[in-house]
């Protein structure tokens, strides 16, 4: 399955769990001043779109973002534990473009079924070995790609890095709208009216000022879950990529011929001496 398709999945599977999370909310907590925190006040006319559960939204599609990375991730880890791909054996050496040839039809098969790192890296190398018979110049393609991979990696988390933004500025959203609420509603008339007047009115403030505090809980709440995922699952898949750099540099690139490589450098001196 591809990236793309899997992020739409993702994104699905997001929005319907976001709806059974209001949902259930909303049965159990509905009305309870942690209802009130958590998804807002049932009574009111915006309800269910509220502040509070547009946050749910994100965070709900922020986790979905990253169950797609932590299954690239695991896809990633089974092609490193997978047997066949590279020989293991301690004096194994590539003596011949055959064997390496056939590597590659199973590299192949299997970069066709997924994107895993692994394949990629191997079949890069293996192309580059064709072409010029160099080791050095296989080592140094298995850097560049390296280095493509990381910063492919990091492009992939973009998404994820802006619900981490996100949130707490809807939260930051909500308390400027709790406060400059509370202070538009105060009228010092009724301060200094009748003892049901003032009643009134510190319930109003406390209406409004809990409405601020409350997404800010929330919001601060949502992100401190989402950072933590994102840093465990992000360092995960850079450490599946250092080991699949690691396993080509020690199963491939090292146990290519140095003799081979010399005989084809010699070619290259009497084609050109000739």
């Amino acid at each position: 399955m591809n990236y793309s398709k899997r992020n739409w999945i993702a994104l699905a599977i997001s929005v319907i769990a976001v709806i059974i999370l209001i949902a259930v909310l909303t049965v159990f907590l509905g009305g309870k001043p942690s209802g009130n925190m958590l998804i807002g006040r049932t009574d009111s006319s915006i309800f269910p779109f509220t502040l509070q559960n547009l946050m749910h939204l994100f965070f709900c599609i922020g986790l979905g973002q990253l169950w797609v990375r932590w299954l690239s991730t695991y896809e990633e880890n089974v092609f490193l534990k997978m047997s066949g791909f590279l020989p293991e054996e301690e004096n194994a050496v590539f003596t011949s473009d055959q064997k390496i040839k056939t590597i590659r039809i199973n590299v192949g098969n299997a970069v066709v079924r997924g994107e895993a790192f692994l394949p990629d890296l191997i079949n890069t190398c293996i192309i580059q070995y064709f072409q010029t018979h160099s080791v050095s110049d296989t080592l140094s393609v298995l850097n560049s790609n390296l280095e493509l991979n990381i910063h492919r990696l990091d492009l992939r988390y973009s998404m994820t890095r802006y619900i981490v933004w996100a949130i707490p500025t809807f939260g930051f959203i909500g308390t400027v709208i709790g406060i400059s609420n509370a202070l538009g509603k105060m009228d010092i008339n009724k301060f200094l009216g009748s003892h049901v007047d003032k009643v009134m009115q510190f319930r109003a403030l406390t209406i409004d000022l809990g409405f601020a505090f409350d997404t800010t809980i929330v919001a601060l709440g949502l992100s401190a879950i989402l950072v933590f995922l994102l840093h465990i699952i992000q360092r995960g898949e850079e450490q599946a990529l250092n080991q699949a750099g690691k396993y080509v540099l020690t199963n491939f690139i090292n146990r290519l011929s140095i003799s081979n490589e010399i005989t084809q450098e010699n070619r290259k001196t009497d084609k050109s001496g000739e």
